[in-house]
């Protein structure tokens, strides 16, 4: 086994704890502030404060790695830790209790090693390491095994950031809702993946999402069983918007079909 990345795992499990309970300190005595960052993208104070928390702690154990977080400028280092505060933001100011800390550590760009997502309303630990599964507080999970699309429950964000996309996007939203099960949407991509990696939903597809709001969900839901695309060869880079399918894996050919 890997000791480094072991270490790193035990650490960003602790400062994922630390962090989200601040976050629900925060919300809790209703401190903090809200603004938009542009249609429907908004971003509190508490995302700011606790993603500089986050950093603080990850850089006191490791100051040798570089940071990429959704609300500062990225750092440099030898590998990077890539995190999303509060994914599902509009959840945490409205009271919602689908919100998350989403942290993930890489070697290499875009290659995920690590894997931590803690939501604290639900009392939720999820996490992996490469090669050695994937956990929810303490116990193994594995995704579903339905490969029927007819018996799937899946998550469709429409794209309520980017209008112009809606047309597009519903035509595929009506082939997926009318041969799944039902369908869902909960407000935080990180748990999401985590949900599918579980085995509770099957597959997913949302359009325009940070790096961020998905690094430690894929690597979660890949020890998992599970499996994910990037359609049309989006790039990965900061501040790019990337469109995701992900599925339990057996219903992975039949979103690909649809979507790409």
């Amino acid at each position: 086994m890997d000791k480094n990345l072991e270490n790193r795992l035990e650490i960003a499990k602790q400062v994922a704890k630390i962090a989200g309970d601040y976050a629900l300190s925060k919300r809790d005595s209703n401190d903090f502030e809200v603004s938009q960052k542009s249609l429907n993208d908004f971003v509190t104070t508490a995302d700011k404060e606790t993603e500089a928390l986050i950093f603080s702690e990850l850089n006191k154990a490791f100051p040798q790695d570089g940071f990429y977080g959704e609300e500062s400028k990225e750092v440099s280092g030898k590998g990077r830790w890539v995190v999303d505060p509060i994914d599902g933001t509009t959840n945490y100011f409205r009271n919602l209790p689908n919100w998350v800390v989403s942290i993930a550590y890489e070697r290499e760009y875009n290659k995920p090693l690590i894997g931590v997502i803690y939501a604290p309303c639900l009392n939720e630990m999820y996490y992996a390491m490469k090669g050695f599964g994937s956990y929810k507080n303490g116990k193994k999970i594995h995704t579903s095994n339905i490969g029927d699309i007819k018996f799937s429950i899946n998550v469709c964000v429409p794209p309520h950031r980017y209008k112009e996309l809606y047309a597009d996007y519903m035509n595929k939203f009506n082939i997926i809702g009318t041969n799944s099960s039902d369908l869902r949407s909960l407000g935080s991509c990180a748990l999401e993946l985590c949900y599918i990696a579980s085995g509770y939903i099957d597959g997913y597809y949302e359009l325009k999402l940070g790096y961020y709001d998905f690094a430690a969900g894929i690597i979660i839901l890949e020890e998992a069983g599970g499996k994910y695309t990037i359609p049309h060869n989006n790039s990965v880079n900061k501040d790019d918007r990337i469109d995701l399918i992900a599925t339990n894996g057996k219903l992975h050919s039949w979103f690909e079909k649809v979507i790409l």
